[in-house]
């Protein structure tokens, strides 16, 4: 998969030099900011990247520039890229100064980040190389006005009808009806041929060379253009049928929606970036946090989201990853070329890693619970929102107090979180200093970060580092175990029985999940493994569904509240194994000042 590392704009509209630096491990990327401070010109200037032919240079140049002149006056636009599947960085460089020298505007360079983080020797791009890592990704930009929804719909049937299928162009449907299209086709050009041959010497009686045709298109361009024609979007909720009779938020939805509907469909070896100006406009608050779970679950299955914003809802208030905040400078000045002053706007990128850039960005969106204190006196902080539903839920039913659970979304972003609450911390005017104990799965990725972690000096922190052990308090420095494995097995049963049950599959034998996990072949791989194989052996032919892939399932169905079966199966198993109970007090207890 190929995303976006980083991103540099030179002189596009108002904005003169900017760079954004994004963490290409986590696929959602925001850019706050004030009205008319530049926002949807970054999101315009990476659209003009990857579809440079919409270059204007009155538009596009920045106003002064214009106004001044000068020897650097055209856009350029650099754009590094990360390939996943073969760890290769590249450096594309898009300079509109050589707009009518193809072979100069676009030069790339390629390299690989070494075993001590420094980049590799550096290789310039060939040409076609620089056009086929563009080409390996698909790239949507979704504007915030301007929606011509009869236009979508003709875009959008073009894309449906030119979507490669894993067995076939089209389905059957389809191309049935582009047989019948095709001898309609031939059987007009055919009649009209002869009609032509007759009619040609009537007008050879006035020009001897005029030779008379009727040419019948019969590509498969206009078999598409006919189809969009006669194709209107109907969205039915009992009233009105019509999208455009729709209220503006209920279109805007739509149009997000059908675009990821088509890109989804894509069966090419493609990776997916999506440029959204203001998704959250004209929804309410209810929609917007529909919408920031589907593009979590977008973001989830490969697809990068760069979007603009002014609502919370779509900002991770906790770490702030990938959260850019935008400003603008203001000002008159002279134009000795046109004998007056210009107004011009020059696009800031606000650095949020400082205490002054934070309170901007929350006094911008309007978080106030964390506005001057973003961590609480003792805090408890996990890789995911796994961790920290099961921790909450267990907690509740053992009447257990836990402190404030910051989730980080990956145990990859806890150094970076960790460094910027110390920055935010650095002076420090409270009577405490925050503590935070911090909890790693012990499988290899948890161990790798937790060295990570250990060897760095947060000073303005008090943390501690803790490894999770399985439910009966066993680990390993060779384990795999996760917050699964840390649940009773009988509980992580139960909760995939429920979805297998859901599936229509047959349930694994809970008693054989227990015995098994206790031996050593089992106790080291974890008991995500075992479910795995178990499910397996249950359900031979349902090998695609992975249990590992359920794990946010598995956690979303831990309601002990609204379970009564599923909460007398927990003090069952808490009297059998202690453990667990003892791990959440000591887990939640910290050291008096």
């Amino acid at each position: 998969m190929i995303t976006i590392k980083t991103v540099e704009i030179h002189n596009f509209r108002s904005i003169r030099n900017i760079e954004f630096r994004i963490d290409h491990a986590f696929n959602l990327i925001a850019i706050c900011g004030e009205n008319n401070v530049g926002k949807t010109n970054c999101l315009k200037a990476i659209d003009l990247f990857f579809y440079p032919d919409k270059y204007d240079a009155v538009k596009d140049r920045p106003t002064l520039k214009q106004a001044q002149g000068g020897a650097r006056i055209d856009t350029k636009i650099v754009m590094t890229f990360y390939d996943s599947s073969t760890t290769m960085f590249y450096t594309l460089t898009r300079d509109f100064k050589f707009e009518n020298h193809p072979s100069r505007k676009l030069v790339g360079k390629k390299y690989r980040l070494l075993a001590n983080k420094t980049k590799g020797r550096a290789s310039i791009l060939a040409k076609d190389e620089a056009k086929k890592v563009l080409e390996s990704i698909e790239f949507c930009y979704i504007e915030s006005i301007n929606i011509d929804i009869p236009k979508l719909i003709e875009n959008l049937t073009n894309d449906a009808i030119d979507i490669e299928y894993q067995k076939t162009r089209f389905t059957n449907s389809k191309k049935d009806l582009k047989t019948a299209f095709d001898k309609y086709s031939s059987g007009l050009q055919e009649i009209l041929n002869i009609f032509s041959r007759k009619i040609s010497d009537s007008f050879n009686q006035f020009k001897e060379n005029w030779d008379i045709q009727f040419r019948v298109p019969a590509s498969s361009e206009t078999f598409r253009d006919i189809i969009s024609k006669d194709i209107e979007l109907l969205i039915d909720d009992k009233g009105c049928l019509h999208v455009e009779q729709k209220g503006s938020g209920l279109q805007r939805l739509a149009v997000i929606l059908l675009n990821f509907e088509i890109l989804k469909r894509m069966t090419k070896l493609k990776s997916f970036i999506v440029c959204i100006d203001e998704p959250d406009i004209y929804l309410h608050e209810g929609l917007q946090r529909k919408l920031m779970h589907f593009f979590k679950e977008k973001s989830d299955e490969g697809f990068q989201i760069i979007y603009t914003s002014h609502s919370n809802i779509f900002i991770d208030q906790y770490a702030m990853k990938n959260t850019f905040l935008l400003s603008a400078k203001h000002s008159l000045q002279y134009s000795v070329r046109k004998k007056k002053n210009i107004n011009v706007v020059d696009t800031i990128n606000v650095d949020i890693s400082t205490p002054d850039g934070y309170d901007r960005i929350c006094q911008h969106l309007g978080i106030e619970a964390n506005n001057y204190n973003i961590l609480k006196k003792e805090n408890i902080m996990v890789e995911g929102e796994c961790d920290k539903k099961y921790l909450l839920e267990l907690g509740k039913l053992f009447s257990i107090t836990l402190p404030n659970i910051i989730s980080v979304d990956g145990v990859t972003n806890m150094t970076s979180t960790l460094t910027h609450y110390n920055t935010y911390y650095k002076d420090n005017t409270m009577s405490y200093i925050p503590k935070i104990k911090v909890l790693f799965d012990n499988d290899r990725a948890g161990r790798d970060e937790y060295n990570k972690v250990s060897r760095k000096n947060f000073s303005n922190l008090a943390t501690e580092y803790i490894k999770i052990h399985n439910y009966t308090g066993t680990t390993s420095a060779t384990a795999n175990h996760e917050i699964e494995d840390f649940i009773y097995p009988d509980i992580t049963c139960y909760l995939l029985n429920q979805i297998l049950e859901k599936k229509g599959m047959k349930k694994i034998k809970i008693g054989d999940v227990v015995k098994q996990i206790a031996q050593p072949a089992f106790l080291n791989s974890g008991i995500l493994n075992l479910l795995e194989y178990e499910k397996n052996k249950s359900n031979p032919q349902n090998t695609n569904l992975s249990v590992n892939s359920l794990k946010k399932n598995l956690a979303e169905q831990f309601n002990l509240t609204g379970d009564r079966v599923l909460a007398k199966t927990v003090r069952q198993c808490d009297s059998n194994y202690p453990y667990v109970r003892e791990f959440i007090i000591k887990l939640s207890s910290f050291a008096s000042e």
